[in-house]
């Protein structure tokens, strides 16, 4: 009877190794799928819900530092999307979540704007050329709206060097207008 408990306990333990392994994978294609514009509003508050209440294994809040990615999330494992890999997003707001993509540092805008040829429509605000030009900024902020979505990509060269931000902001799709 001893043996049968002891191996029951094993089975269950092993389950629930497994079913933990899971669903970091299922995480990991959430995140990948947030960073990709292809949640809608259920899924988005349901898994900020799961990450305010930290139910998200292995993924974990990094310290500010200067010279980093803001507001900067780490994974055990690397998230796929857009076609590359990364551990590290940022998470901007509860509605928008951007991937940071490795970049050579001072290449950063030249990479930047490969992605925004082979994402394709994308543009910038005047408000971001202007702070180019006026406010002697080093970054580039590109955007294309997709339905009630906006894939969003970000460098700042001198808050976040060697990073490339690439993701979605999803504030349209929480909002009774459009």
């Amino acid at each position: 009877m001893k043996f049968a408990q002891t191996l029951i306990g094993m089975v269950c333990g092993v389950a629930l190794i497994v079913s933990a392994h899971a669903q970091s994978a299922t995480d990991l294609q959430t995140i990948g799928r947030f960073v990709e514009c292809k949640l809608d509003a259920r899924q988005i508050d349901s898994f900020i819900d799961r990450i305010d209440s930290g139910a998200v294994p292995g993924f974990t809040s990094q310290r500010p530092q200067e010279k980093a990615v803001d507001l900067a999330w780490k994974t055990q494992k690397p998230i796929q999307a857009w076609g590359t890999s990364s551990n590290l997003v940022s998470i901007v707001s509860p509605r928008q979540m951007l991937l940071a993509i490795p970049a050579p540092e001072g290449e950063e805008i030249n990479i930047a704007k490969q992605w925004v040829a082979r994402i394709g429509g994308m543009s910038e605000g005047a408000g971001t050329i202007s702070l180019r030009e006026n406010a002697q900024w080093r970054g580039v902020d590109y955007r294309k709206t997709v339905g009630k979505k906006e894939i969003r990509l970000l460098v700042d060269q001198q808050e976040s060097p060697g990073w490339i931000l690439l993701g979605c902001r999803y504030d349209k799709l929480f909002t009774n207008s459009n």
